[in-house]
């Protein structure tokens, strides 16, 4: 099911669930400043804060 929301005054479609707080992550991989790929498994026993910000 997808939802309309606003970014920057554009509406945009957008589908998923928003995870509840304590929820655990998919497994991902991105792209370190250094372009080497850095990946969630890497930080085992961490805990970890995610704040992810859309860049137009």
């Amino acid at each position: 099911m997808s939802q309309l929301v606003h970014f920057q005054g554009n509406p945009v479609a957008v589908a998923g669930s928003i995870p509840q707080s304590g929820s655990k992550a998919q497994p991902f991989t991105l792209v370190a400043k250094d372009l080497s790929d850095v990946t969630l498994a890497q930080f085992a026993g961490k805990r970890k804060v995610l704040n992810i910000f859309p860049k137009h």
